[in-house]
């Protein structure tokens, strides 16, 4: 036989960049109030720009850690990054 053999098909391979996505999620609570699983808290989620959207968008992951980071210690809040 003459030819050439192929190990993978040519749409296995990634066309593009491949970049991981994450969800950044910030829960705010009422000043004063201690951080438990019962209380109530404000939801906002993130977008590519680091402001809050009303939707669940995913992000690059480099930039979900990155405002992670910025937002990191502030009173009040919990940052989680899925």
């Amino acid at each position: 036989m003459v030819g050439v053999l192929r190990t993978t098909s040519a749409m296995a391979t990634p066309q593009g960049p491949v970049c991981e996505v994450r969800l950044l999620v910030v829960h705010r609570y009422q000043p004063g109030v201690q951080k438990l699983g019962s209380i109530p808290c404000e939801v906002e989620f993130f977008g590519r720009r680091g402001k809050p959207v009303k939707k669940m968008r995913l992000i690059p992951a480099e930039k979900a850690f990155a405002f992670a980071r910025k937002l990191q210690g502030t009173p009040g809040c919990t940052v989680s990054v899925c």
